[in-house]
């Protein structure tokens, strides 16, 4: 089924993740598909830009390479021009020389240009991607342990496309300017060649054994980066700042944020300290090898074998031989370290979206709910167990029980974001799986106890959130706010409805909404977009008496030939209801209006008088 790709996938990747701890010291195993995916996906970000760098790249690659050449020829030249005094030779190599960087500056003006949006490119590009993908993951899915540490790996994936983009380009480049410098070393002396090239590998593999141990770190340590990450949220987020004051948990909070960061730190210092006396004997093997290189050709020199020109260009080709030597195997391994959640990017890019039939429903449905049962992942219990109720076009229902009794997966089945374990729900007596989601969707409306803030937006965007299909209608966003007991806000603000509604996002702003007004602010959301089916979860739990009581009275006018779901835990909201269900343990335990639930003296019955008697 669509809902369970995504959890196979990131099955198969933890045993992808375990195969690659094992060989953590190993060496780099870059997947070419990574590569021309993400070649593919800067290509698209950036256009014919792309063209550019890579031709540019490439120019500067092999460029150093003449030029150094170039330089121990003018020195030869000049030389020879003190005895012979013929100037001509110098006078061309100086003219190509100068020619060569006109050209640099040309290219690297443009290049500078062009990089100035480039990375905004991409940014821009792979955040609009992911963030559709995003949106189309079953709910499921997205709620899981296992899928947040995977999106997390797939927003640094997102995050660094840019630069992996470029660690590929230079693996590329970084070969080419490899071969220029092998290829002009040896036309000079291939002992020289050998040479620094033998002396070169031991430090190359040791880094890029070093730098696996750090991408196995990387990923080893994703939950405490994100644990890390969260209570950085929470300490800087203001609307947390009394109640962690209070408690006084900022120290708290803080230390927990560094240790878990931490402990990923000190792996990698661990893992550095046992590669630092084993790089500094192959440094020292690389340096000696050069300077014994430079010795060897000033003998040379000397018993004329070279020209006096070639000792600097020698000296010049063997700086840059080391540094394309360790270039060539830090690319190898920036890619690799780059590309190392590539797979996951992958993955969740081409992960099947929520599926979706094809009859549409254009007006207000009947919704049954046949024997279903549900089962979160790797829970020994039922969510739900067995459930059974019928919504007619115009019925309000009310769900009640005690906290974890159901009630909430009970709303996330009924708008499709889980599909039942067993049994079936039926949508004007078609299976759900035949029903078109969008238009589905497009039928109801929420109003959910965690509602949402959309603090960077004005007071009529909050409104108009509700339904962004339909126009931007004043008269329509002021009406919402009358029915949600909210008409006195506009003209608290010099901007009215234009009026951003937190600091943090228009300084003018002389005040933040209460809890109770933002959630009034997202129950006239559910009121200018007129659902035909309200979904009603403890929408006034932060609302006061009177203004819960004129909300719910213009919500029943409202919905009158419509359909409403109600769950709440205060009865002077769901008696309004014409059928209530009470759900104890995922199952539907009583059945009836208010009076028929009370005459049955049960558990209903035994709340109310509950409820009833903490108000006298």
């Amino acid at each position: 089924m669509a809902f369970d790709a995504w959890g196979h996938s990131m099955k198969r990747a933890k045993r992808r993740d375990e195969r690659r701890n094992k060989r953590g010291d190993g060496f780099p195993r870059i997947s070419l598909k990574s590569i021309f995916y993400v070649t593919k996906i800067y290509r698209k970000a950036v256009g014919p830009k792309s063209i550019f760098f890579v031709i540019y790249r490439i120019y500067n690659s092999i460029v150093p390479t003449i030029t150094a050449v170039l330089a121990g020829t003018a020195v030869t030249s000049i030389v020879n021009a003190i005895t012979t005094h013929n100037y001509i030779p110098f006078i061309v190599v100086a003219a190509v020389l100068f020619g060569i960087e006109i050209l640099n500056l040309i290219l690297g003006t443009i290049n500078n240009f062009l990089s100035i949006t480039t990375t905004q490119d991409v940014f821009i590009y792979v955040g609009e991607q992911i963030a559709t993908k995003y949106i189309q993951i079953p709910l499921k899915t997205r709620e899981s342990r296992e899928f947040a540490d995977k999106f997390e790996r797939v927003r640094d994936f997102g995050n660094s496309i840019s630069y992996v983009s470029v660690s590929i380009i230079s693996v590329f480049t970084s070969i080419i300017s490899l071969l220029s410098v092998v290829i002009a070393t040896l036309t000079i002396s291939p002992f020289v060649t050998l040479i620094v090239l033998i002396a070169a590998v031991p430090a190359s593999i040791l880094s890029l054994r070093l730098a696996a141990m750090q991408r196995r770190n990387w990923r080893e340590f994703t939950r405490d980066r994100r644990i890390a990450w969260s209570i950085e949220q929470k300490i800087t987020n203001s609307n947390n700042a009394l109640e962690i004051e209070m408690n006084g948990l900022s120290g708290h909070l803080v230390r927990l944020m560094i240790k878990a960061r931490r402990r990923s730190q000190e792996q990698d210092i661990y893992d550095a300290r046992r590669f630092l006396w084993p790089r500094f004997g192959a440094n020292g093997l690389e340096t000696v090898a050069s300077f014994g290189v430079l010795m060897y050709v000033a003998i040379e020199i000397i018993n004329g074998v070279l020209e006096i020109g070639q000792f600097l260009t020698i000296r010049t080709l063997l700086n840059q031989l080391n540094t394309n030597i360790s270039n060539f195997f830090n690319s190898i391994s920036s890619v690799n370290e780059n590309l190392v959640n590539s797979t996951d990017f992958m993955e969740f890019m081409e992960a099947p979206a929520n599926s979706s039939g094809d009859i549409k429903i254009t007006a207000t449905p009947k919704i049954e709910f046949r024997n279903v049962s549900f089962s979160y992942p790797n829970a020994t219990v039922k969510a739900i167990d067995n459930v059974s109720f019928i919504l007619n076009p115009g019925d309000s229902l009310a769900i009640v029980g005690e906290n974890g009794a159901g009630k909430t997966t009970l709303i996330k089945l009924l708008i499709g974001a889980y599909e039942p374990s067993d049994g079936i729900i039926l949508v004007n007596d078609q299976p759900f799986s035949r029903i078109n989601r969008e238009s589905y969707l497009a039928q109801l409306g929420a109003l959910f106890q965690d509602y949402t803030r959309y603090e960077f937006a004005t007071l009529g965007q909050n409104v108009w959130f509700g339904d962004v299909n339909k126009k931007y209608d004043v008269s329509e966003i002021n009406n919402a706010l009358r029915d949600a007991d909210l008409d006195e806000l506009p003209s608290k603000y010099e901007k009215g409805l234009d009026q951003v509604l937190s600091k943090d996002f228009d300084n003018k702003s002389t005040t933040d909404l209460s809890g109770g007004q933002w959630q009034r602010l997202s129950i006239a959301r559910a009121f200018f977009r007129s659902p035909n089916v309200l979904l009603l979860d403890e929408p006034t739990a932060a609302v006061d008496a009177k203004s819960e009581y004129e909300i719910f009275k213009n919500i029943i006018n409202k919905q009158r030939g419509k359909s409403t779901i109600i769950i709440s835990h205060r009865f002077s909201t769901v008696r309004k209801a014409e059928r209530i269900i009470v759900l104890k343990e995922g199952r539907v335990i009583e059945s009836g209006s208010h009076d028929e639930l009370l005459a049955q003296n049960g558990t209903y019955a035994e709340m109310f008088k509950l409820q009833a008697e903490g108000y006298n």
